[in-house]
């Protein structure tokens, strides 16, 4: 994720221009009340960047550019017979899928709350986050609040499956498992992970990164 995997084409939109189109977006949605307004981030520091990366891309903060902060919940006593409900031990750790899809049948009786769920939702564990339960949802549902259903601003300028790739690197694992509390589970903190720096391409680059790392995921299989 460091602009290192693919060539870099000077043709592509760059990231900046991106940036100001969500920018707009989530301004909109806060006027159509679809996202509650937030308090401005920290403005990123040149302490806080890792590593370099080429100059269409751009730093951001996981919260500005999805929804982070902003998921909604039901009841789980509202969830209908039928409806796909995610747990943790439904995914597999280190992004290696799902090893089952848990469907409410009519006696099943969920007491706690969960967190709504999209196709295209980035779903992150944020319990024992070493673990690195990151997918990417393939269908609606609901989920345990154990995980994050983060959804993109807009698929057309960011990719969930760009960002999903960024979750799991060692980069992002490092950083979110030096900041857990709690000793037996620990968790990540809502706010650290929302000010969680991404490294941004162009959005044609992301799909070429994404494309490259499924190839090459495909073979070490």
């Amino acid at each position: 994720m460091e602009g290192k995997l693919v060539k870099q084409n000077s043709n592509d939109e760059p990231a900046s221009e991106l940036l100001k189109k969500i920018k707009d977006e989530k301004k909109q949605l806060v006027k159509e009340k679809k996202i509650k307004r937030s308090k401005s981030l920290p403005r990123i520091s040149e302490d806080e960047k890792l590593f370099d990366i080429p100059e269409n891309w751009e730093w951001v903060r996981l919260k500005d550019i999805t929804n982070f902060g902003n998921f909604n919940s039901v009841a789980g006593q509202d969830i209908q017979e039928g409806s796909w409900v995610l747990n943790m031990e439904d995914i597999i750790k280190n992004g290696g899928g799902f090893n089952k899809f848990t469907i409410k049948k009519l006696n099943d009786d969920f007491k706690s709350n969960k967190y709504i769920v999209e196709v295209g939702d980035v779903l992150y564990g944020k319990l024992r986050p070493y673990l690195r339960k990151i997918e990417i949802a393939p269908k609606n549902g609901f989920t345990t609040t154990e995980m994050f259903p983060i959804k993109v601003i807009n698929q057309n300028l960011i990719s969930p499956y760009y960002l999903r790739y960024v979750m799991l690197s060692p980069y992002f694992a490092n950083r979110i498992n030096g900041s857990t509390y709690g000793m037996k589970m620990p968790r990540v903190g809502t706010k650290y992970l929302a000010s969680m720096l991404i490294p941004l391409p162009p959005f044609e680059e992301q799909k070429r990164i994404v494309t490259k790392v499924e190839k090459m995921m495909a073979l070490v299989k």
